[in-house]
């Protein structure tokens, strides 16, 4: 079984800790005041873009103040009662195996808004002012309006984007530690597109690295077609390891990708997440039905239908997971993807021979794609002299010799 690499190279120690220092050193102080019995704040409110380390500097520091770390999801702990029954009752107890204390994180707390909601958020509010434990609270964007009340409760503590140098240096160290030859052309691509997020980085690193031991520029480029607000493969994690429909249901909400394309994208990959065939037959039943509905979304404007459509392609297919194994395999890039980058490259390529030899030639870029580049290629395939002339005379380069002697196919 792989296992992940952002849990294989996942730091232990603060020392260890990628960028934001800064924030890092802010809890730390506040983890230790806790010890000295007079914490300015009772609750400590982390924010900042997702994969930037929120998460993993609570349970570095917790463990090095020697704290009893109990986790919690707020999405799951949305109502009063599940707070005061869960959370609040943590935050007045001891720890059971006398060691320095308890502190409590509450991850994800942008899923407590919305109708579902019912006296979660005053409750937080209420614990942040009463508990006599460490609270720490993490979210995205602690400037929500929903969050006004709650952080004049808490330490605001700002974590940043990691620089793409940093990222660069951690995807080189990970590589060398698994024998991987990587171009810096490479990492520093996978380091930009993950915007600052270091875990998307290190997934992107581990899918595109699989059965290589060289990692070249062409291997990524294609990534640079890819826009997003979290990586792509951290939304299909989403729907394929999501245990409720909810989970399943924020890939829509998280990934900035047009919805046919994150259709392409669930639907390759599910004959390699989903192993029993009982649940693959599921999950294709799931996306057929989706398909249904974006096709009459486009050919009857029906806007509407588009959330049936997304209940299909996420929460049913996560749902059709009874009898697979959970665990990790490598995503697959969909190959329309890959095809439509292609062939944006040769479109491109066509066009500037067209223009480069229609301006020698008083024809238009159009006609000597039609009428001359068929002749061009037999010419490049078949007599390199011929063909060297030429380059010569059109000052043409490399990479468009390549492609009319088809070299590069």
């Amino acid at each position: 079984m792989a296992l992940l690499w952002t849990e294989k190279y996942k730091p232990t120690k603060a020392k260890d800790f990628v960028d934001n220092g800064q924030a890092l050193s802010q809890l730390d102080q506040w983890i230790a005041s806790w010890k000295k019995g007079k914490p300015g704040k009772k609750a400590a409110f982390l924010y900042g873009p997702p994969g930037v380390g929120k998460t993993l500097s609570v349970e570095i520091l917790a463990k090095e103040h020697d704290f009893d770390l109990i986790s919690l999801d707020a999405s799951d702990w949305r109502t009063k009662d599940a707070l005061e029954r869960i959370v609040g009752s943590a935050t007045m107890q001891q720890t059971l195996f006398g060691r320095g204390g308890r502190l409590i994180l509450l991850d994800e707390l942008e899923g407590m808004s919305g109708t579902q909601d019912r006296g979660g958020l005053s409750t937080i509010i209420d614990l942040a002012k009463t508990a006599k434990c460490p609270l720490v609270l993490v979210a995205n964007d602690v400037w929500s309006p929903e969050f006004s009340s709650l952080r004049n409760s808490c330490l605001v503590i700002k974590f940043q984007r990691i620089p793409v140098g940093s990222v660069v240096a951690c995807l080189r160290r990970i590589c060398d530690r698994e024998g991987i030859r990587a171009e810096e052309e490479a990492l520093r691509l996978v380091a930009e597109r993950a915007r600052g997020d270091l875990r998307s980085a290190i997934i992107d690193l581990q899918a595109l690295s699989q059965n290589k031991t060289i990692l070249t520029y062409d291997d990524v480029s294609w990534l640079g077609d890819r826009d997003r607000q979290e990586a792509i493969f951290s939304v299909l994690s989403l729907v394929f390891t999501a245990d409720t429909c909810f989970e399943a249901r924020r890939a829509v909400d998280v990934a900035d990708v047009d919805y046919e394309m994150l259709f392409e994208w669930i639907y390759e990959n599910a004959p390699h997440q989903l192993s029993d065939m009982r649940d693959l037959s599921d999950a294709l039943d799931a996306l057929s039905r989706a398909d249904i509905y974006l096709n009459r979304v486009k050919t009857l404007q029906e806007w509407g239908l588009l959330k049936y459509a997304f209940d299909q392609m996420t929460a049913s297919v996560a749902m059709a997971r009874k009898r697979s194994p959970r665990h990790w395999v490598a995503f697959k890039f969909p190959e329309r993807i890959k095809a439509m980058a292609r062939m944006r490259g040769e479109r491109q390529l066509r066009k500037e021979v067209g223009v480069r030899m229609g301006a020698r030639l008083h024809m238009s870029s159009d006609a000597v794609v039609r009428e001359i580049l068929p002749y061009l290629r037999i010419i490049f395939e078949n007599d390199a002299d011929a063909a060297a002339r030429m380059a010569k005379e059109f000052d043409l380069d490399e990479k468009t010799v390549s492609y009319l002697s088809r070299r590069g196919e």
